[in-house]
């Protein structure tokens, strides 16, 4: 059983690891310091890299937000590998060339550059602590423990490494190869993950508003939403709803779909402001007048008739509706409708800025194998290259100086 070397090895190609990995192999093209053995492995369950990367977006890779707080470190990491940004009117960043290849191409093009040795087809079965015993000696008499690990994939390879870095996703997308691997290897260091659950995510109406879904399935609506979770609001957002046979989707809904935890006790629901411009006193008195033409000039046509047929006339009752249309919610979309995974490894068992384990000297994290999820936007994906570039850098220095 062969064996190879690395000063750091990074465990998944995703945004957040090929980050990671140029990060890595950068700073030491940058004039540090490095062992003999100073080499980058990225090891990549899939055939190629990236390959969840290529469908963000609609294809386009949304990849930061001008609301993001270290979205000038991204556009900075991004332009250094000569990779131009076009900012959209919401704040929105996406590759000047409008595809989400030339986000994951750059990536793999400066990780082969600075020589980054990458490994497809290359799942991980087992990841360990090597040398433990001399860790404690080396403890025990006040010197830095020297943190070691090994690697042994799938195919029976073991690679050793004197840095590691886990990066393998969560567990949305498992069409894309994300299957939540990360989780089993942070409790095996002793790390505590929060449960995993499906985000950014279409919602799944109850059966009994099936029927009324079934008349306005496909309308899109301008509006505003809460989700309410027994009396009391659970959170707001606000943008297109998309009406489907069994639910809603849009945006918004998907904002919302965060806040849709297993623990949250009452029954749920979301209300839609199908007018949020626009008073209820002042739809009221409109309808009054005119309320057929009026319903029309407010509402698309579905809609519009939904609200005739719910209110049977009734102009205080259609302002009302209009203003405050719930539907019951049975959950959400299951993993391959799930943009990102919420829940992960705890952040309270990190160094937020050097993505280290808080546990084990030498092991970082990064991306979505991490308890974070960000709204629509740009914000997951900043997250996911802002964390890699934070662990790369600071387990090549770590690994210089060890």
């Amino acid at each position: 059983m062969k064996e190879h070397t690395y000063a750091v090895a990074v465990v998944g190609g995703g945004a957040a690891g090929m980050a990671a990995a140029a990060s890595a192999a950068s700073a030491g093209a940058a004039g540090v310091d490095a062992p003999k053995t100073a080499r980058v492995l990225c090891l990549e369950r899939n055939d190629e890299p990236g390959r969840k990367l290529l469908a963000t977006g609609a294809g386009r890779c949304n990849f930061t937000n001008a609301a993001c707080a270290e979205a000038g470190e991204v556009l900075h990491f991004f332009r250094e590998l000569g990779l131009l940004a076009r900012r959209d009117a919401e704040g929105r960043f996406y590759p000047y060339a409008g595809q989400a290849a030339a986000v994951r191409d750059a990536l793999r093009e400066e990780m082969a550059r600075l020589g980054v040795v990458l490994r497809c087809n290359a799942p991980v079965k087992t990841l360990r602590r090597a040398g433990a015993e001399e860790d404690a000696v080396a403890g025990s008499t006040g010197r830095a423990p020297r943190a070691r690990f090994e690697i042994e994939a799938e195919d029976g390879a073991v690679f050793r490494a004197e840095k590691l870095i886990i990066a393998t996703g969560g567990k949305a997308g498992p069409q894309y190869g994300c299957r939540g691997d990360g989780y089993a290897f942070a409790r095996h260091f002793g790390h505590e993950v929060v449960s995993p659950l499906p985000s950014l995510v279409r919602v799944v109406c109850a059966e009994e508003e099936k029927q009324r879904l079934r008349v306005i399935r496909g309308v899109r609506a301008k509006c505003s939403a809460a989700l309410w979770i027994g009396d009391a609001p659970a959170a707001h957002a606000a943008g297109e709803v998309l009406f489907t046979e069994d639910g809603l989707s849009g945006i918004c809904i998907l904002d919302l779909s965060r806040a849709m935890r297993v623990n949250h006790r009452g029954a749920r629901r979301i209300v839609l402001d199908l007018a949020p411009a626009i008073e209820e006193r002042t739809l009221r008195d409109l309808f009054a007048e005119n309320r057929a033409a009026s319903l029309t000039g407010v509402l698309p046509q579905k809609l519009a008739s939904l609200v005739e047929t719910e209110t049977r006339g009734n102009a205080r009752a259609a302002a009302r509706l209009v203003k405050g249309m719930a539907f019951s919610v049975e959950g959400t979309q299951g993993w391959r409708e799930a943009q990102v995974t919420s829940g992960g490894v705890s952040l309270g068992e990190i160094d937020a800025n050097t993505m280290e384990s808080k546990f084990v000297r030498g092991l970082f994290f990064a991306g979505e194998v991490l308890d974070y999820d960000g709204v629509c936007g740009g914000f997951n994906l900043n997250w996911a290259f802002r964390t890699g570039m934070k662990a790369g850098l600071s387990a090549r220095g770590a690994a210089a100086d060890a």
